[in-house]
């Protein structure tokens, strides 16, 4: 006999603990390939992002149209060019890395912005005296600049981490199975929208919410490292 549903304020909370483990595993998932592309974008970014500080002019305006294209079109255009472009040139991958990539692309464009951001809220003065003393652009940058810089974008490398782990919800589109696209199924096979709504909800609010702690614990015991630049969230 089917267990009487166990209904609490018009929900049946037996169907959400029910599909939990589910919805813990499409989290995972979501985590996993969220933090996989901040990383690459970070490692991208950093050294793309120095370069449209000390690149001469046309490499600049060349990396400003790059950030503009990604900043200025549709997220979910450039989950579907690199789901149905990279096949094309022989890429073939599967829907885990071509979501990785598609969100590390998307995030560079904004890693490009919050570097080069950082480098620039440093104090000129303290160029300004490195190259006094006898140091090249290169030593500026990397030994005098750049150190500090990196301190600087722990706030907006957090909201950046938080944007992409939204964004990952449109990866259900090339069926990449993370929570919201088993969420989507689970409701298409049980027509259960709030409870399964709910819960997926929750479930982002607690893992954004645990980054946002994360970040303020580092920026304040780890780090203190003072005043940090304002980069105001871009989307």
């Amino acid at each position: 006999m089917t267990p009487a549903p166990t209904i609490i304020a018009g929900l049946d909370v037996g169907f959400m603990i029910e599909i939990f483990p589910r919805m813990l595993q499409a989290l995972l998932v979501t985590v996993e390939i969220s933090a996989l592309a901040l990383v690459l974008a970070i490692v991208i970014g950093i050294p793309v992002g120095t370069l449209r500080v000390i690149a001469p002019r046309p490499a600049q305006i060349l990396l400003q149209w790059l950030v503009n294209y990604i900043r200025g079109t549709p997220q979910i255009i450039h989950f579907l060019v690199i789901y149905f472009v990279l096949p094309r040139i022989g890429i073939v991958l599967n829907e885990f890395w071509t979501g990785v990539i598609a969100l590390t692309f998307i995030a560079v464009g904004y890693e490009i912005e919050i570097v080069r951001a950082a480098i620039e809220s440093v104090n000129k003065e303290q160029r300004e005296a490195a190259l006094a003393v006898g140091m090249t652009e290169r030593m500026t940058l990397w030994l005098i600049l750049l150190p500090q810089a990196t301190r600087r974008m722990i706030p907006a490398l957090t909201n950046e981490l938080i944007n992409v782990i939204k964004a990952s919800a449109l990866l259900s589109v090339i069926a990449v199975n993370e929570l919201t696209k088993v969420g989507n199924a689970i409701i298409y096979n049980t027509f259960y929208f709030v409870e399964v709504l709910i819960e997926v909800a929750l479930l982002y609010m607690i893992v954004i919410g645990l980054i946002s702690w994360l970040s303020k614990y580092l920026e304040n015991k780890i780090f203190a490292f003072g005043s940090t630049i304002a980069i105001n969230e871009t989307r």
